[in-house]
């Protein structure tokens, strides 16, 4: 008898155990899902977030694209895009009239006039100036007395800036302060007069 009550306690004690076993494995996995739902819950929210972001950045590109009257698909005519293009293409082009001015004087109808005393000097600046690309260069002689400076006459259409730096920054003057009868030439048609004096009868 003492026996048979003896094995009902341990009896008793082992399902107890058993239960508690079990209920404490059950807590277990019972918090690890709550835990792994948690983190499953977190992540959704964090994509949904995500995807909010890229829609609202999305229709912002939409509106600025509207709202851009460069764009032909939005009723713009692409104007805006048009006049910058050019205006850049205007930047890097070179203005015509800066180049003419200097590129007619070498294409201008010259004359050079010695007015030296020393022979042979409006010749070697004829050769001395075709060389340096002037096309259309006469001589002849100054029938006034002899010039201790060089003078270019020439009108104001022309730059004759090169012109002078190679004759020794030589002075200018209006085309119609020499009378044609200064020279033993005709000088009425020539757009630019050259008088040499002493100071380049000796510097070619």
């Amino acid at each position: 008898m003492h026996k048979e009550y003896g094995g009902c306690i341990m009896g008793k004690k082992v399902m107890k155990l058993f239960l508690d076993t079990m209920l404490r494995a059950a807590v277990i996995i019972l918090a690890v899902a709550i835990v792994v739902m948690l983190v499953l819950l977190a992540k959704t929210m964090s994509k949904s977030k995500k995807n909010d972001t890229t829609s609202k950045k999305e229709v912002s590109s939409i509106v600025t694209e509207e709202n851009d009257p460069s764009d032909p698909t939005f009723g713009g005519d692409g104007d805006a895009a048009e006049t910058t293009d050019a205006s850049s293409d205007g930047e890097d082009s070179q203005d015509p009239s800066e180049d003419t001015s200097s590129s007619s004087a070498k294409n201008a109808k010259m004359v050079v006039l010695n007015a030296s005393g020393v022979s042979g000097v409006a010749a070697t600046w004829q050769t001395t100036l075709t060389a340096d690309g002037y096309t259309s260069v006469d001589i002849g002689t100054y029938q006034g007395d002899t010039q201790s400076s060089t003078t270019v006459y020439t009108s104001d259409s022309y730059d004759v800036s090169s012109l002078t730096a190679i004759l020794g920054s030589a002075s200018t003057s209006a085309r119609t302060d020499i009378d044609d009868s200064m020279a033993d030439v005709d000088i009425s048609d020539a757009d630019i007069v050259v008088v040499i004096g002493v100071d380049n009868a000796a510097n070619n």
